[in-house]
């Protein structure tokens, strides 16, 4: 081969390495370059460009919507439009709006995507423009509607990396501090509902158990919480007989069948008079207990503590030597069965 014959093959070589360039490259730039689609309707103009033109889950994706009109048209594109981008979440938004130039306006709509991994596909589905001709009286509405815009999927490995472990192994994540405030509530709530439960399963063993007292105990139970609440040192003496009286009548009410709760001091000396579980002492200490009350509670007359504490000791001596009727039954059915026992001797 002479020295001219191996000139012209190295310049064909050099040549059809350049072609071979020349048609990478345009094919890398085709690939890449963005998608976009091209709206009009009379004067307004509506660009989409979608960058990169195909999907890569490594990085987001970015719409770019441009909007050119005539300065007398207001053109709205919808408020929300996450529902608008499938395969995708929104990331993020903004809008900037352009100087007017030769009579028209223009807008920018930017919009940052962020593909999600295994969705079935990747689109901006159609949303409509709004124009609004405000050049005219009334102002005339008009719109119009994009169409489907696919975005196809970029390749992806067929086989892991061999540095990458593709063993699938539970992995611990650490709860965010945004779901603090929701797992403190629900820990409030949830003590709050245990001591709830707590506080009605001890309201109602209280219960029984005063459902389970004599007339008598259950009357000092009630004046021992009433004193607890210390009326009379606050000062509170109506409030304070109007308890200690209630009391009393309750105690007669449960012993005895008589409504001394609903009725009047004077209705219920009229009703209690003559009845034989009333002796005559009786009578007369519940009259001058009661109409004492009375004066306090109705009249305005003055208390002190001293008369509370009077009024507390009468209550308490007609509750410790007044028998109930219940009392009086107790004893009975005692002494019957000790005669039973005897006469069983």
């Amino acid at each position: 081969m002479t020295g001219r014959d191996a000139k012209c093959v190295f310049r064909g070589f050099a040549v059809a390495y350049a072609a071979a360039a020349l048609t990478c490259a345009a094919q890398t730039a085709t690939t890449e370059a963005p998608i976009e689609k091209t709206f009009t309707e009379g004067d307004v103009k509506l660009e989409i460009s979608i960058d990169p033109a195909a999907v890569d889950l490594g990085r987001d994706t970015i719409v770019s919507i441009h909007l050119a009109h005539p300065e007398g048209i207001d053109v709205n594109i919808p408020d929300e439009m996450s529902g608008r981008f499938e395969g995708f979440d929104l990331a993020g938004y903004y809008s900037t709006p352009h100087a007017p130039a030769g009579g028209l306006a223009s807008t920018t709509y930017n919009f940052r995507l962020t593909p999600k991994p295994g969705a079935e596909r990747y689109r901006i589905r159609p949303f409509a423009v709004i124009t609004t001709d405000t050049s005219v009286h009334p102002a005339a509405k008009r719109w119009f509607s994009t169409e489907i815009i696919p975005i196809p999927s970029g390749p992806t490995a067929s086989t892991a990396p061999g540095t990458v472990s593709t063993s699938i192994e539970p992995v611990y994540i650490r709860p965010s501090f945004r779901n603090l405030p929701r797992i403190l509530g629900g820990i409030a709530l949830l003590a709050g509902v245990v001591l709830t439960a707590l506080w009605s399963v001890s309201r109602i063993r209280i219960s029984r158990k005063i459902r389970r007292m004599t007339p008598r105990e259950r009357a000092f139970h009630e004046l021992a919480r009433l004193l607890s609440r210390k009326l009379a040192e606050k000062g509170q003496f109506k409030d304070f007989y109007i308890e200690l009286t209630m009391v009393v009548r309750r105690y007669i009410e449960r012993s005895f069948g008589i409504r001394a709760p609903r009725q009047t001091t004077e209705e219920f000396l009229s009703n209690a008079t003559g009845r034989e579980e009333f002796s005559t002492e009786s009578i007369a200490l519940l009259k001058q207990f009661l109409s004492a009350a009375d004066l306090v509670k109705f009249a305005g007359v003055s208390a002190t503590i001293e008369t509370a504490a009077e009024a507390v000791a009468k209550a308490r001596g007609y509750l410790e030597s007044e028998p109930s009727q219940l009392d009086s039954f107790e004893r009975k059915d005692l002494g019957t069965a000790l005669a039973s026992k005897e006469a069983g001797k």
